[in-house]
């Protein structure tokens, strides 16, 4: 199967680099069918474990939305399939923020198998609301503002 770029947002110019973590992986038997393939709706499990750590390193883990009144819903989810994890397999899952402007995080994600290979790939495009009346920011929330001044700053360049 042919593979599109690599990208699925466009980078704005002068933007920083994304911000990328991965996670280490060892497909186990809960996650594959009768065939020993995983499930197709286990990649959106791998996508949301890897943005969990990534996003504990930034400074947006749940706790972070809490305290800060927010939350942010995924409103466009997207993946892309190549070839199939199978059981005891280990692999790689690679959460990458990707520069954006507004009230919103952009998050692009590649399931990489042993052998370098990409299994899967895809995004997510998650919107901040108020937590109390469930209304959409208008303008960036402060605690994003604050992960984009210390992007700016280079505080995430060696990220692991």
């Amino acid at each position: 199967m042919r593979q599109r770029s690599q990208e699925y947002f466009e980078k704005i110019p002068g933007s920083p680099e994304p911000i990328t973590f991965e996670i280490k992986r060892r497909v186990s038997f809960n996650e594959v069918d009768i065939m020993g393939i995983v499930w197709y709706g286990q990649y959106a499990i791998y996508f949301e474990q890897a943005q969990t750590e990534l996003g504990r390193r930034c400074g947006l883990s749940f706790q972070d939305y809490y305290l800060s009144n927010l939350r942010a819903p995924i409103v466009k989810f997207h993946i892309d399939y190549f070839q199939p994890l199978i059981l005891d397999e280990e692999f790689t899952v690679q959460a990458a923020y990707v520069w954006s402007e507004g009230a919103k995080l952009c998050i692009e994600y590649r399931v990489i198998k042993q052998d370098g290979s990409i299994a899967s790939r895809g995004y997510t495009v998650q919107m901040f609301i108020d937590a109390n009346t469930n209304q959409p920011y208008a303008v960036t929330p402060e605690l994003l503002e604050k992960l984009r001044q210390q992007w700016k700053d280079g505080k995430f360049k060696c990220l692991k």
